[in-house]
């Protein structure tokens, strides 16, 4: 059994190395067998240098532009080249400015005419200081006028406007206090003195000076002309 093993590996080596040698010759052998490669002969190139920037010629069409006649030269204009700017001339007509319309007038404020007067009832008119008192006792809030001097009244004083104590200066007072208020030529207050009294000082000084706020238009005699004369004006401190 030993014996037929080798012989198999003896023939297997034997075939293998037997192979390889027939490659080796075949390799060895056909290159001698082929014919040899016959080149053929070129013309050789002829380099010519060209530039590539350089533009394309243009071809005239002879039939579009005949040859006799010459044509104007062509405007090229770089990249910092502008060609010329035309202006027209456009005819400019003067404007006529219109003159701007007058200020409007300012408006005049409305002529505001005083009140008249309030209507008076008329007074009682009397000569001295105790025709006064006695009439005073009668009417506490009756009018009087007391005319003085040698003129004749004619129109007793009529007043204007009207000044009273302000509210809560009667000291709690609740009573008359009559004032004999001295009437100038020109209607204002000139004296003042007391005809009926409070019994209280401050209370008699606040009367008298609300008394020579007051204003008149003056009194005139029988003659028309302004005089003097002397109004009671009385306060009732109730109402204050």
């Amino acid at each position: 059994m030993n014996g037929y093993s080798t012989y198999w590996r003896t023939t297997i080596f034997a075939a293998i190395a037997l192979h390889l040698l027939a490659w080796l010759g075949i390799a060895y052998v056909l290159p001698h067998l082929l014919p040899e490669p016959t080149l053929e002969i070129v013309q050789e190139m002829d380099w010519i240098d060209v530039d590539l920037n350089e533009p394309e010629p243009v071809v005239l069409d002879e039939q579009a532009i005949p040859l006799d006649e010459p044509s104007e030269p062509e405007e090229v204009y770089s990249e910092f080249d502008f060609p010329p700017l035309v202006i027209p001339d456009i005819p400019i007509e003067p404007t006529v400015s219109e003159p701007p319309p007058p200020p409007p007038k300012p408006l005049e404020p409305p002529k505001v005419e005083p009140p008249p007067p309030p209507p008076q009832s008329k007074p009682t008119v009397v000569k001295d200081d105790a025709e006064v008192v006695k009439q005073l006792e009668k009417n506490p809030e009756s009018e009087v006028v007391v005319a003085k001097g040698k003129q004749l009244l004619g129109e007793p004083p009529i007043t204007l406007s009207e000044y009273y104590p302000p509210e809560g200066s009667g000291l709690n007072y609740k009573g008359y206090v009559s004032v004999a208020a001295t009437i100038g030529k020109d209607g204002l207050v000139k004296r003042t003195k007391i005809m009926r009294t409070s019994g209280r000082m401050m209370v008699d000084n606040i009367a008298m000076s609300a008394a020579q706020k007051w204003t008149f238009k003056p009194a005139l005699d029988q003659e028309g002309k302004p005089m003097e004369c002397d109004k009671i004006i009385t306060f009732d401190f109730k109402k204050f």
